[in-house]
């Protein structure tokens, strides 16, 4: 499997920051132009438990835009303190056409085996990345580090400039 973000190849086991990972990444594995593909991201290290990210099904061959979106993207935002988490893409081969209905948001917190339930299809392991993230202070920005140093002596210099020292 071939990820790209911002059309930048992402080797597996990568880590990116959420911001390098907000918008939805060019996926490819190889496929057989006869059959559909179903195509999961989620995040088992999720302070809920499994959570998904994205869900597609009935991908005909390597054309995910042409699959049935359950889930749109949604990329990482791990909360402060919760380390790192693994974000991993797991692309499957289906026997055959798959009847299911869109999933609530409010279900993404879901375990592969309810998701797999829910799908009922017989499915076939393709192909497998994943990259990990963290929470990032500033979302990524970069800010302008104060010098405690530099406060101090700040503070020196207006009590020099004082009428009195108390």
């Amino acid at each position: 499997m071939k990820l790209l973000y911002n059309n930048t190849e992402i080797i597996s086991g990568t880590h990116l920051t959420p911001l390098q990972a907000h918008s939805e990444p060019k996926v490819e594995y190889t496929a057989n132009p006869n059959k559909l593909y179903t195509l999961i991201m989620h995040d088992p290290d999720a302070v809920v438990g499994n959570y998904l990210h994205w869900v597609v099904i009935n991908i005909p061959d390597n054309a995910i835009a042409n699959g049935q979106q359950l889930l749109n993207y949604k990329g990482p935002a791990p909360p402060p303190g919760s380390g790192i988490h693994r974000y991993i893409f797991l692309v499957f081969e289906q026997a055959g056409r798959i009847n299911a209905q869109s999933i609530p948001e409010s279900k993404r917190a879901m375990s592969l085996d309810a998701l797999y339930s829910l799908l009922n299809a017989d499915l076939h392991l393709n192909s497998t990345a994943y990259f990990t993230s963290e929470h990032e202070k500033n979302g990524g920005r970069k800010r302008k580090r104060n010098d405690k140093s530099s406060k101090t002596k700040k503070r020196k210099v207006r009590r020099k400039k004082g009428t009195r020292n108390r």
